[in-house]
């Protein structure tokens, strides 16, 4: 005991208090404004709560549910059921990102602020197999956005901070540390979210679409996923993922049928420059046209300078087909670079003939079921999908074992019941892709009606082939 009594007191005369950080003022308190704190007074008024409304169609009788036309028998029901999530503002003019999976199928979606406020939203773009989605809001007053990070610089165990609305318990906050990044994890039979930050950070259903900030106050993440089993495990989508993401989904391209052919990247400085580099550009396009090349800097949009890479899309969402943007861009590698001021519009891209590429790639022709071809193939009536009406001998479907009166239900998980579901579906295919074909077919036998539904996978395979359509 006296030893210990000589220690404290060594340590006394010594001067090894403990560090200023750790005192308390001349009145004994501490200091109480944490990092978390300031994170939290900084963001939370750009986080929302998201509400909406799922329609769940739902069969009367169980038993009378048939493959393939799950509609055609046995009477059905409805029924709303709600859906609760998180979400961020990400631009001052309204745009605010959440997960896929929190707003996919909701007829109605309310966001709500910190404040009370309360905004009917509209779905811009999703993009499922990230589950990320973007929505806007009608607004006359710039509203507080967050700022987009990086995760490529990530440590281990630094701090991390949670705001959402889990179990409905509005801008609640929750902190803990990047416990490992990289993560992959399987959501459902055949779908993986990869690339995930793991954290401990205490995350609920209803924090899902949520942001995870750094203690600067920035997005390094989307909260998306819980493993249910397990404790202050939870997952998400990192910013520099979204960032990549947003140029996809908010691409004129993807929204509308328009031709711009600009995909835009994160601000850069180049010397005494900084802007918007710009990704990619289509050839033949108008930026192509336009001379506008990648790696170039975009100065300024309409005079403006952007602050961040959704500034140059916003610009584009609600602008006419000719309406130009005028961009200052520059070149930062060209000898005695200078600024130039070029004027970019988007041109019309007209919907291209479905029914001829699946002839040209696959050698079959398509046709909806109208009245007319329900009676040559023996249907009862007329229904919105697609049918095979003939098949090349040799040719790629007639080699993958399609035939006539085939009904086609998907191309590559995508539903198509109409020729223009069919086109769109045909668009994104090139020469020498691997195409996913879900099929059914009916047959009349002796024992009544028999149904196969099944998977084809055919190559597109070009040919030549002038056909007879329907």
């Amino acid at each position: 005991m006296n030893a210990l009594r000589v220690s404290w007191a060594m340590l006394a005369l010594a001067g090894l208090a403990a560090p200023a950080s750790l005192r308390g003022d001349e009145s004994g308190r501490f200091p109480r404004e944490t990092p978390v704190v300031r994170v939290y007074r900084q963001a939370h008024q750009a986080v929302v709560n998201i509400s909406g409304e799922q329609t769940v169609s739902q069969r009367m009788w169980p038993q009378f549910q048939r493959p393939g036309f799950p509609d055609f028998w046995g009477p059905r029901f409805e029924r709303q059921v709600p859906v609760l999530g998180s979400g961020f503002v990400v631009h001052e003019d309204g745009f605010i990102v959440t997960n896929a999976h929190v707003v996919e199928g909701s007829n109605r979606i309310k966001v709500v602020f910190s404040d009370g406020r309360e905004f009917q939203a509209r779905p811009i773009s999703a993009d499922t197999s990230k589950d990320l989605a973007v929505l806007a809001i009608e607004t006359d007053h710039k509203l507080p956005y967050v700022d987009l990070g990086r995760s490529s610089d990530l440590m281990i165990g630094e701090t991390v901070i949670a705001i959402g609305n889990p179990y409905g318990y509005s801008n609640t906050v929750t902190s803990g540390v990047v416990s490992a990044v990289g993560r992959d994890i399987r959501v459902s039979e055949g779908y993986w979210l990869r690339g995930l930050i793991q954290t401990d950070a205490p995350i609920n259903p209803g924090n899902s679409g949520g942001p995870l900030l750094n203690v600067n106050a920035q997005l390094i993440g989307v909260n998306t996923a819980i493993r249910a089993e397990a404790q202050n495990i939870g997952f998400a989508i990192p910013v520099d993922t979204l960032v990549d993401n947003l140029s996809h989904m908010l691409m004129p391209e993807s929204l509308r049928r328009v031709r711009l052919g600009l995909a835009i990247g994160r601000m850069q400085t180049a010397g005494q420059f900084r802007g918007l580099v710009v990704d990619a550009v289509s050839k033949d396009s108008p930026a192509d046209d336009k001379g506008i090349a990648p790696g170039d800097l975009i100065l300024e949009i309409d005079g403006r300078k952007p602050q961040g890479v959704i500034d140059f899309y916003v610009g584009m969402i609600d602008r006419d087909v000719d309406e130009p943007i005028r961009l200052t861009t520059i070149r930062p590698d060209a000898a005695n670079a200078k600024p130039r001021s070029v004027e970019l519009a988007m041109l019309p891209r007209p919907i291209p003939d479905g029914r001829r590429l699946a002839g040209q790639y696959f050698q079959m022709d398509l046709s909806e079921l109208t009245a007319a071809v329900a009676r040559r193939f023996n249907f009862e009536s007329a229904y919105p999908i697609l049918i095979v009406t003939d098949v090349d001998a040799g040719g790629a479907a007639a080699r993958a074992g399609i035939e006539p009166g085939d009904l086609i239900l998907q191309i590559n998980n995508a539903t198509v019941r109409n020729l223009t579901e069919l086109s769109l579906e045909m668009e994104k295919i090139a020469a020498g892709d691997v195409v996913e074909l879900k099929i059914l077919r009916i047959v009349i036998g002796l024992f009544g009606q028999m149904e196969r539904r099944f998977l084809i996978r055919m190559e597109a395979r070009p040919q030549s082939v002038q056909r007879h359509m329907l």
